[in-house]
């Protein structure tokens, strides 16, 4: 069953009436979608007691929650690992008590790094990671490790991909197009990505547009944009043909949710 939701909370959350992300579950369910994302991405500040009640009312509504991680993780960086474990670890137990075991995580960037240097050392930590989650007896959780759109960061496709070789029952790509069409100039390639897809059972995405320029991603845009475009239809088609147990989440900007059940009608189409 593929999942569809927004990141964060649509303009149209808050003209409704709506107050926090307590309220989104049943906000969601009225527009027919079935997943949300809670970004950590500047700090993990979420009570325990608001995750509860946020957990109780996915549970009600029928709302999967997935959570990024902060984006401030850098698994390339050995030096901070203790540090990126621990945003890694209280970020699942925060999650868990939403219902959820998805963790969207930016792996890192290459800093003063040669690229080889830097995905060896986020495969260590990678591999780091999941050895000390299972000591520390977590076992139910994904690292959902994301596509990046900056040419410095950690996070084509290949490199995803390869990385979730390191524990694929518990490590699995999140492919966002709109970086990777940052990275790819406007000429990404759809059948390509999907390709590298085809070993993976479970595949988190993150769709939007995003404008870019020579460095690579710059801002995140709605669905309605022309020039920084893709081709959204045959994304949905591709993801209709995996018949898989796949999450759509939309990062567009201010109408995440809204633009995200235009994602579910193009893939009902």
């Amino acid at each position: 069953m593929v999942r569809f939701g927004p990141a964060g909370n649509d303009i149209k959350f808050y003209a409704d009436g709506n107050q926090s992300s307590i309220d989104a579950p049943h906000w969601l369910h009225d527009m027919e979608l079935t997943a949300y994302e809670i970004s950590f991405g500047r700090g993990i500040r979420m009570t325990e007691k608001t995750a509860t009640i946020i957990g109780e009312q996915a549970a009600k509504y029928g709302i999967t929650i997935s959570v990024h991680a902060p984006y401030y993780i850098n698994l390339a960086n050995l030096g901070s690992y203790d540090k990126n474990y621990h945003y890694i670890k209280r970020s699942i137990e925060l999650l868990h008590l939403m219902g959820g075991n998805r963790l969207v995580v930016h792996v890192g960037s290459q800093m003063t790094m040669s690229r080889p240097e830097a995905l060896a050392n986020c495969r260590e930590s990678l591999t780091k990671v999941v050895q000390q989650l299972a000591a520390d007896g977590i076992d139910d959780y994904w690292l959902c490790i994301e596509t990046m759109g900056k040419y410095a960061q950690i996070g084509n496709i290949d490199e995803i991909c390869a990385l979730c070789t390191v524990d694929p029952q518990h490590i699995m790509p999140t492919v966002d197009f709109g970086h990777l069409n940052c990275l790819a100039q406007g000429q990404l390639d759809i059948p390509y990505v999907f390709k590298q897809l085809q070993p993976f059972a479970h595949v988190h995405y993150h769709i939007s547009f995003i404008k870019y320029g020579p460095k690579g991603e710059i801002c995140h845009l709605t669905l309605a944009d022309q020039q920084y475009g893709f081709d959204l239809r045959q994304i949905m088609q591709a993801i209709r043909r995996r018949n898989a147990d796949d999450t759509v989440i939309c990062e567009s900007a201010e109408i995440m949710a809204q633009d995200s059940r235009r994602l579910f009608d193009f893939y009902l189409l």
